[in-house]
């Protein structure tokens, strides 16, 4: 049996991307699932790393029943992170390097999965939707949509 519930921010879509620009150079959203968190200085036309973290939110910490195994990953660069067995409690960060300050469309997306106490098991998801604004690229962006984070957690009780 699956019980899935989508909780999110906004729904992740194409058309909706966070855009690091020198005034606003961090992203911070929550939701239900927990929160993340992002943090650039572009430079037009050159290669800046991108941190991030999340961390799980309370409410579904205290679900738990097992340590948690995460993962990361990039659609456009060659980024992957991993962490096995490390408590639901933590602040899970890494940096994303190379990104270009070209307006390319990014997408970071990862996942943790972890046992709860009725005997199934977790498995919370994220997408960070961003670019990094290069200056003489493009326009600067007038806005900055809230719909360029979302979790999805769903747990499995067939295993």
């Amino acid at each position: 049996m699956l019980i899935f519930t989508e909780l999110t921010a906004g729904s992740a879509s194409a058309d909706f991307y966070f855009t690091f620009t020198t005034d606003h150079r961090s992203f911070d959203a929550s939701d239900s699932n927990g929160r993340f968190t992002g943090l650039a200085d572009t430079r037009p036309m050159n290669s800046v790393p991108m941190a991030w973290s999340f961390r799980i939110s309370p409410a579904v910490q205290a679900i738990a029943a097992s340590p948690m195994d995460c993962t990361a990953g990039h659609m456009q660069l060659t980024y992957h992170d991993s962490h096995r067995g490390v408590p639901v409690d933590y602040v899970w960060h890494s940096t994303v390097p190379g990104n270009m300050s070209d307006n390319t469309k990014y997408t970071l997306y990862g996942y943790c999965t972890f046992k709860v106490k009725n005997s199934g098991t977790a498995n919370l998801k994220f997408v960070f939707e961003y670019s990094m604004f290069c200056g003489p690229c493009g326009p600067r962006p007038s806005t900055h949509p809230e719909r360029n984070f979302s979790t999805r957690f769903d747990i499995d009780y067939s295993r």
